[in-house]
């Protein structure tokens, strides 16, 4: 039984490793997409390249996820469309919980048993 369990936690940590890897890689690539994007977009805004609608307000950028935007009087206009903050947020999560769970495959907490309560210390015969 040792033998069946031991091959069978192995496989479950080499899957959780496979897909803690392809998560980071494809948040990564996304990452990397997302800020050559936004690299120039505040001074093509500021140069009138991009029209948006009346005087601009003011440009932006953030890191995390990378985005730039201008804002003009009659819109706002940004790099990042939603579906891609919403891939790069689904992605983190997932490197998240596969982390978290090749952590619990690699070190597991210590089974009680059944017949463990709380409280209670195990009868002494």
């Amino acid at each position: 039984m040792t033998n069946i369990r031991t091959a069978a936690g192995r496989r479950r940590a080499m899957l959780l490793s496979i897909a803690a890897v392809l998560s980071l890689a494809g948040a990564g690539a996304l990452y990397g997409l997302l800020y050559a994007r936004s690299l120039d977009y505040g001074e093509r805004c500021q140069h009138g390249l991009v029209s948006g609608g009346g005087r601009l307000l003011e440009t932006g950028a953030s890191w995390l996820p990378p985005d730039a935007w201008c804002r003009f009087e009659d819109r706002s206009l940004s790099t990042t469309p939603f579906w891609a903050l919403l891939l790069f947020y689904v992605l983190l999560t997932a490197i998240v919980w596969s982390v978290t769970a090749l952590v619990r495959v690699l070190r597991p907490r210590p089974d009680p048993g059944l017949d463990w309560q709380p409280g209670h210390s195990a009868p002494r015969w």
